[in-house]
């Protein structure tokens, strides 16, 4: 900006009769003494001179020996632009836009553009093509909004040549033409445009408009990520993850992920699926850690983590057996609290409800009762079966913290003498008639169902002999498994 500055002071002072006064203006200007420049322009600017009304424009604008004013600027600008300063009419058609120092309104900046696009101006071009192609201030035009970014493009404006890119891209006001496209997104992405670079990356990755080539792709998502660009960095990370057009590098990988984690890039929780699924359960907790700092209510990522390592806490629960219990915790507390997220139906949300809740509910009471914690699993699993009284898993896990706690009391008894004992005992035969009830209830809901198989075999012979030990006889075992018979 400043060069533009300059030369606009370089062309005045050619053509200023009081070639002196103004030298010592653009001298104190250039010298950094904003005061005494702005003090000299001004009897310039209150002559009717246009450049010096701009360049004071320009010194309000940016608060420069004077108190930052748009008012003033936009005062100076109109007076410039009127005189036909096309620098004026960019600037003056930019605060419209903006509503800066003046009542925003598109119109306004649509006809002070045109003003200075019709004279070679490349921004005012740009900005004249993003009204038309919008309909801002303007009817909606695509075709000359085309035109108007491409005279724009041709001057090597970065952002109309992204623009040019994006129309060839999609068909909007010119013929589609995808190689094109790719070849104006590259001449801007070659001047650091970061959407540009970002999206001739995507179309390398994706085979759009050429032949796919991950090592371009990587080249571009690359220069895109380092300038911020939240969608580069995801993409970029998952070619270093996987080892695609860069060497593989999951440290790299990982940090690029975390960092649009935190910029809350949408596909996060699926590159945290990835994770899960390829066994990298430390990467996905690390990752998952920065995505719920920003969003602790996400329901559906904290109920797969949670889920997940319930099922690998089975084979080791030392590991697994914390992280399911935190996740499964909190995702349990959002489910029972009523925290639908955000563009899920009420639908939607009714069915996670009931097919994740109980879910959630005996995959920890299993991890609970494996751990002894008998108590927990019980109130677990209780909790389940109220939520879901025709799954059977539930009443057979239910079953089973009842037969621990027969085996509790039973040993202790051994111990006892008296009516000790015989409380001891009946207590325990107590516990024994709850897990014939509930792995009853289990045999009953698998009646019939042949995808049940492998549970209701073991189960039933489980329940013959449990039942035989406790009433002494088979006498009455059909009638009590009829009971809870699922018709």
């Amino acid at each position: 900006m400043k060069s533009r500055l300059a030369a606009a002071l370089c062309a005045a002072l050619l053509a200023t009769p009081a070639a002196a006064d103004w030298a010592d203006a653009v001298n104190a200007y250039n010298a950094g003494d904003y005061a005494t420049a702005a003090k000299e322009f001004r009897p310039f600017a209150e002559n009717g001179q246009a450049q010096a009304q701009y360049i004071l424009g320009w010194i309000y604008q940016n608060g420069e020996g004077v108190p930052q004013d748009y008012a003033e600027s936009a005062k100076w600008y109109e007076l410039a632009a009127k005189a036909d300063n096309v620098d004026a009419q960019y600037a003056l058609g930019s605060y419209y836009m903006a509503g800066a120092g003046v009542a925003r309104d598109d119109a306004k900046a649509a006809e002070w553009f045109r003003k200075a696009a019709e004279r070679g101006k490349a921004g005012a071009q740009y900005l004249l093509g993003y009204l038309l192609s919008r309909g801002e201030g303007v009817t909606r035009d695509d075709k000359e909004g085309a035109a108007w970014y491409r005279r724009a493009a041709d001057q090597g404006y970065a952002e109309a040549q992204y623009a040019v890119g994006l129309a060839l891209g999609t068909g909007i006001g010119v013929d589609r033409d995808e190689p094109q496209s790719n070849a104006w997104l590259r001449k801007a992405a070659e001047q650091g445009h970061v959407d540009a670079s970002y999206l001739l990356g995507w179309n390398y990755a994706q085979g759009v408009g050429t032949l796919p080539d991950y090592t371009e792709a990587a080249k571009w998502y690359r220069q895109a990520a380092q300038s911020g660009n939240v969608e580069a960095q995801y993409q970029l990370a998952t070619l270093l993850r996987d080892g695609r057009g860069v060497a593989k590098d999951e440290d790299a990988a990982d940090a690029l992920f975390r960092k649009a984690a935190e910029a809350g890039q949408a596909s996060i929780p699926a590159a945290i699926d990835e994770y899960l699924k390829a066994g990298k359960f430390d990467r996905a907790v690390g990752l998952a850690e920065a995505w719920l700092a920003k969003r602790p209510d996400d329901v559906q990522l904290l109920t797969l983590l949670g889920v997940t390592a319930a099922n690998e806490a089975r084979t080791d629960p030392a590991r697994f057996g914390p992280p399911a219990k935190n996740y499964g915790d909190r995702a349990i507390a959002l489910i029972e609290g009523g925290k639908r997220p955000e563009g899920m139906s009420d639908v939607d949300w009714n069915e996670y409800e009931h097919k994740w809740l109980p879910q959630l509910h005996l995959r920890l009471g299993a991890m609970a009762q494996k751990a002894g914690r008998t108590e927990e699993a019980r109130t677990r699993l209780e909790k389940m079966t109220r939520i879901a009284p025709k799954d059977p898993y539930g009443w057979y896990l239910l079953g089973q913290t009842h037969f621990t706690e027969y085996e509790r009391i039973n040993a202790q008894s051994k111990g006892l003498e008296g009516s000790a004992k015989s409380e001891a005992v009946s207590k325990a035969f107590g516990q024994l008639d709850k897990v014939i009830e509930f792995y009853a209830r289990a045999v009953g809901l698998t009646d019939g169902r042949e995808d049940l198989a492998d549970l209701r075999a073991p189960l039933m012979k489980d329940l013959r002999g449990i039942y035989e030990f406790r009433t002494g006889s088979r006498a009455g075992f059909d009638e009590m498994l009829a009971k809870y018979r699922v018709n």
